[in-house]
């Protein structure tokens, strides 16, 4: 999940130091270090996927999550042969809307799934990925939350 529009802070980082240690890992064991994500804030984005699992297969499940933040735009890469419904999975709190979908107010988590047409709060109609389109998706969060959207490619 791609996340559009600037982040303007006050002050800029100026420098990161970083050391990353080890402890009880066998000596003929290797440890390779392949992606940091550095965030400001206290709320986790939890489990982000490796780079080589962003490739989108026909007939696979497919997922991106990632953190949002008031007024940024969501853009979800996908390459559907046709179109499919889409499952949102989204922790957050305070008036939330994603897409077309108005979650109401919300103080922890909330799920809405396209294709069984369930929705544990809120109501509007859940994104669609359009055949051969990325997903663009316009945000109104109060603070800060989690996003994870799901979906089955379609050939």
């Amino acid at each position: 999940m791609r996340l559009q529009q600037p982040i303007h802070v006050d002050k800029p980082v100026q420098s990161i130091k970083l050391r990353i240690t080890t402890t009880d890992v066998p000596l003929s064991a290797a440890v390779l270090i392949t992606d940091i994500q550095l965030q400001p804030g206290e709320q986790a984005t939890g489990v982000v996927p490796n780079p080589a699992e962003i490739g989108t297969t026909a007939t696979r499940e497919q997922y991106r999550n990632g953190v949002i933040n008031p007024g940024l735009k969501v853009v979800a890469l996908s390459n559907a042969g046709k179109a499919t419904p889409i499952t949102m999975n989204i922790r957050g709190k305070g008036p939330t809307q994603i897409g077309s979908y108005r979650f109401g107010t919300l103080n922890g988590p909330a799920l809405a799934d396209g294709e069984r047409h369930t929705a544990s709060h809120g109501y509007g109609l859940v994104p669609l990925i359009t055949e051969r389109q990325d997903l663009n998706l316009d945000t109104m969060v109060a603070w800060r939350a989690h996003l994870r959207l799901g979906w089955t490619e379609r050939e």
